[in-house]
């Protein structure tokens, strides 16, 4: 797939990551997001009725108790979930795996979430990291955090420079709520300027290494910065780490770290991809299975199928946040269809599509062979999500409702060319699969701060 990105052009990235066309037949206002990390706020709430943006803002110290971890709220502000938990563990001298987290937030924004570390590693006051982060302990906890504690992800989000009405904003959100809102896996999960994830998990998948690192370092994108693309040009010619970390922009932290290992290390591409976060090197590999899942949910949108419930469907009960519980999934049936039907209506249940991996189940409904004709088209099959050459990166597989539960969106302010929207989602679930059905920007530039100018060129709000 070498240079499958250097001739990339806004208008093609989402169709590039899946996504093809739209589900609701407004207009859209246009507009851009995240013109300043304050335009886009973003925090959990916990099964136990945790909220960390309130848990922050009312923080009062550390509370007596006992436990091996202690649970904090994290405020960060222009630096993403896995970079702000590297960062924590070397100031604190630990392994970036002792620190718990519910799940990952954007580097652009403003969020707040909780994170568990280990009880003797941090004091009473906290921690602070220049503007990035600040970490407050809130109680002590008796084992690490989890992805299962969290129960919603909430959001304030301002959008700038609108070109519509917002009677066309409000006609969006009731079209949505009577169709459904995609359950896509949004930009930010491959890269919006450089959509590199699943290309470097497809080499990873097939036991190409080498050709996995050189494809993170060289690979290069038009929509990303010019010294950064300048640096993976001239390192894609001569292929001297050494020489590179000279140039490589600073920025380009992990990178740099890949880098630093091949010139120590010089042909071990295992362990240069393993000098990479856990949680990366599994999330490229997962980039994978959301290609598929979101070629699979475009071309069943397009067969109008989204609402349609097929005998052979898998239906995945929801507990009282709308997330996926853990049971075993319902086959849908002339035997329950009826009862499936009032129970999706009522949200107890949601139709569901494999992201694939080695154990998947597949529907035995047109749903299911159409994710089947992705999966041929792109050559792959499931047992090569099992990975034999970088084991740790393997990928079971799961389910996803093909349309997101218990979503809410709420119009907060509009002020002519800015709107600022409250919405509520179920984890896994995306903020700008909602924004762009809102927006249909010209290009998916304005969900990084850029838009395109009538002239053509690019523009940033």
């Amino acid at each position: 797939m070498a240079g499958a990105l250097s001739s990339l052009v806004p208008e093609a990235v989402e169709s590039f990551i899946g996504i093809e066309g739209y589900l609701t037949k407004t207009r859209g206002v246009g507009g851009a997001i995240k013109l300043r990390p304050e335009d886009f706020l973003a925090w959990e709430l916990l099964t136990d009725g945790l909220d960390a943006r309130s848990a922050y803002e009312s923080w009062r110290g550390l509370s007596e108790g006992l436990g091996d971890h202690v649970l904090a709220v994290m405020r960060k502000r222009r630096i993403d979930t896995i970079r702000a938990c590297t960062v924590i563990a070397k100031k604190l001298g630990i392994k970036p795996g002792e620190i718990g987290v519910c799940g990952i937030k954007d580097k652009m924004s403003v969020s707040w979430q909780f994170i568990t570390l280990p009880s003797e590693s941090i004091s009473q006051q906290g921690l602070r990291i220049g503007e990035l982060i600040q970490v407050l302990p809130v109680s002590y906890a008796a084992r690490k955090l989890s992805s299962k504690k969290l129960a919603r992800n909430l959001f304030e989000i301002t959008i700038r420079n609108l070109s519509g009405e917002l009677e066309e904003v409000k006609r969006c959100i009731q079209e949505l709520s009577s169709r459904g809102l995609p359950n896509y896996y949004a930009h930010q999960r491959f890269g919006i300027a450089r959509p590199i994830t699943a290309l470097v998990g497809r080499c990873m998948i097939e036991g190409r290494l080498e050709d996995a690192v050189k494809t993170f370092l060289t690979e290069f994108s038009p929509l990303e910065s010019p010294e950064n693309r300048e640096a993976r040009r001239r390192l894609l010619e001569d292929f001297d780490p050494k020489q590179a970390l000279e140039y490589f922009p600073r920025s380009l932290r992990y990178e740099r770290a890949v880098l630093r290992y091949l010139a120590k290390n010089p042909g071990d591409y295992l362990g240069a991809l393993r000098s990479l976060p856990l949680r990366l090197r599994r999330l490229m590999v997962e980039s994978v299975s959301a290609l598929i899942f979101n070629k699979a949910l475009s071309r069943i949108i397009s067969e109008n199928l989204l609402k349609e419930v097929e005998l052979g469907d898998l239906a995945m009960r929801l507990d009282r946040f709308g997330r996926p519980e853990p049971s075993r999934p319902i086959e849908v049936s002339s035997g329950n269809l009826s009862q499936v039907e009032r129970m999706l209506e009522r949200g107890r249940l949601a139709i569901a599509l494999p992201v694939p991996g080695y154990l998947s189940p597949i529907p035995r409904s047109r749903k299911g062979d159409i994710l089947l004709e992705v999966m041929r088209e792109l050559d792959l099959e499931f047992k090569m999500f099992r990975l034999k050459s970088c084991p740790e990166a393997s990928t079971r597989g799961s389910l996803r409702p093909i349309t997101v539960p218990r979503w809410s969106c709420r119009i907060l302010e509009f002020g002519g060319s800015s709107l600022k929207l409250s919405i509520e989602l179920p984890p896994g679930s995306y903020a700008t699969v909602l924004l762009r059905e809102i927006m249909k920007p010209k290009t998916p530039l304005a969900f990084i701060g850029k838009t395109i100018n009538k002239d053509g060129s690019e523009g940033s709000g």
